[in-house]
């Protein structure tokens, strides 16, 4: 009785077929476009995830090392105004020796685990040694004149200035752009970071035309290793441009030092105590900060691992109010918020604008 049963009607079990046993046209047609649908959602996907997921995955380690290269910066201040403090040494002569403990333990670090990234071309040696007297060696003589012009707090608000030069080198030198999220979170950044270090003060805010140029020319110094180091990390290690900017930027201060006074080199009085601090100053979070900063420019931009940076300011503010008994004002916790909100905003813009592409690939 096979040959008494009804005909499946469309869309009930078997899908009708025409007499040649072919789908009919509409059938094959409905076929065509959900098969392309499915290509382009999943190609869109596809373009989602390896234009934006992958890069933020890679962020969010440069996010972390780049904090976590200013909070150990943050630590050094403490420590240099200890070892001022108690055992006077001159600003310059601390400065180089600190610098020196730092390129000697590169040099050593690095000819025992991997020698061979100390070979570098004749025309990358130049960069590096002129990244390293520029950034390393005059950025650290400049920030010891401009904290003594300009007051530490001035100066730590003018020597924040250069995330905006990041920026902009960026822009001119690679072709970044800027973006408006990035410019609200620099100026937001650099208000806390003012009322964080209490600008407001008028005790505490002094400032000339001298120190107001040297400042900035801190800011402009320490700017070049950012960029150079942004490009060098990009096909080379970070050991090697560490290593040898640090070399040069110590030789910068030897030569700084030998012409303002050679007794300096010296004087460091009170035995071995000095002497071990400085090593632990430099080795530590010295040479620790470098080198997770120098690394985060694998990850993210420099424009980017600068404005994370200043996370370094309200670090170093309550260190001083936990390790020295300083008094925090509620000027200095507002620009605590704003420092955060300058982190967290281009940051909240980026995950925005994943969400929405991923809602338009989703629905197209």
């Amino acid at each position: 009785m096979e040959g008494l049963r009804p005909p499946l009607l469309p869309g009930r079990g078997r899908p009708s077929t025409s007499p040649g046993g072919r789908l009919p046209w509409r059938a094959c047609g409905l076929r065509f476009f959900t098969r392309r649908g499915e290509r382009l959602v999943t190609a869109s996907l596809l373009f989602v995830y390896r234009k934006i997921v992958i890069p933020m995955r890679s962020h969010r380690t440069g996010y972390f090392l780049s904090i976590a290269a200013a909070l150990a910066w943050a630590s050094t201040a403490p420590g240099l105004k200890y070892l001022i403090d108690t055992y006077g040494i001159p600003s310059l002569t601390l400065a180089f020796w600190r610098d020196a403990f730092v390129a000697l333990a590169c040099l050593a670090g690095v000819l025992l685990v991997r020698p061979r990234l100390l070979r570098v071309r004749a025309g990358e040696m130049r960069g590096l040694a002129l990244a390293g007297v520029v950034s390393i060696g005059i950025y650290h003589a400049l920030w010891i004149w401009s904290v003594a012009l300009n007051g530490a707090a001035v100066a730590v608000v003018l020597i924040y200035l250069f995330p905006t030069f990041v920026t902009v080198g960026a822009w001119l030198l690679f072709r970044e752009p800027i973006g408006r999220a990035h410019v609200a979170a620099l100026a937001l950044a650099l208000i806390g970071c003012a009322l964080v270090v209490r600008a407001y003060d008028p005790e505490v805010l002094r400032l000339s035309w001298l120190g107001a140029l040297v400042g900035v020319l801190t800011a402009l110094t320490h700017s070049v290793y950012v960029l150079f180091s942004q490009r060098s990390v990009a096909t080379g290690s970070p050991w090697t441009t560490l290593t040898y900017t640090m070399l040069f930027g110590t030789l910068t201060l030897l030569a700084l030092t030998l012409v303002t006074g050679p007794q300096q080199l010296a004087a460091v009085d009170g035995g071995a105590a000095p002497w071990l601090l400085i090593a632990a100053l430099a080795i530590g979070p010295t040479l620790g900060g470098y080198a997770l900063f120098t690394a985060a420019l694998r990850h993210i931009p420099g424009r980017t691992a600068g404005l994370l940076a200043v996370t370094e300011a309200p670090a170093a503010t309550l260190l001083a109010v936990l390790l020295l008994g300083e008094q925090l004002e509620w000027p200095q916790v507002v620009g605590m918020g704003l420092i955060l909100g300058a982190i967290l905003l281009p940051r909240a813009i980026t995950a925005l604008q994943v969400r929405t592409l991923n809602a338009r690939a989703t629905t197209g």
